[in-house]
């Protein structure tokens, strides 16, 4: 059997933990992940507008507008991170953030939920850049702004419970 091919809605697709070596800085690793979802969503909406109207001038508005390009990214970002801070999405989120494909069974046994359940919070994970999709196994694997999120909420919670402990 052939090796799965990731499915990922971006145009440049987030990189998958398992191929990443290194984490990068929480922040440019969203950021980045943020930027593929909305190239991706960009050229769907250029190829709706030129077919719908034969203008294609949707794209070359938006990419003239640097503000219009800042605010797509925080409200992006700001969507990931909302995805990420559901107690269950952020369970999940930490089971890929081992850097391993996961099955969908083992993330139901992690969540407790149901398996269309979990198809679709991974399916928004997905959709925000935080996860990848292996369909023909059947597996997901975390992406580097998945595992960034995971790294980040873990070390702020460790420097609480530090300071709390201290107290």
């Amino acid at each position: 059997m052939g090796e799965s091919v990731p499915v990922s809605i971006g145009r440049q697709e987030p990189p998958a933990r398992s191929d990443v070596t290194e984490v990068t800085a929480p922040g440019a690793a969203i950021g980045h992940a943020a930027a593929a979802m909305l190239g991706h969503l960009a050229a769907v909406l250029d190829r709706e507008d030129r077919l719908e109207s034969g203008s294609g001038e949707w794209l070359a508005g938006f990419a003239a507008d640097s503000e219009a390009g800042r605010a797509a990214v925080l409200q992006s970002v700001l969507r990931a991170l909302g995805l990420a801070s559901d107690p269950t999405n952020f369970a999940i989120l930490t089971v890929l953030a081992g850097g391993n494909p996961q099955r969908m069974d083992q993330l139901v046994a992690a969540t407790g939920l149901t398996e269309l359940s979990v198809a679709e919070r991974v399916s928004d994970l997905v959709s925000a850049g935080l996860a990848t999709k292996l369909p023909s196994a059947n597996q997901v694997v975390g992406t580097q702004a998945g595992a960034a999120i995971v790294a980040l909420v873990t070390e702020a919670v460790e420097a609480g419970a530090r300071e709390l402990g201290a107290r």
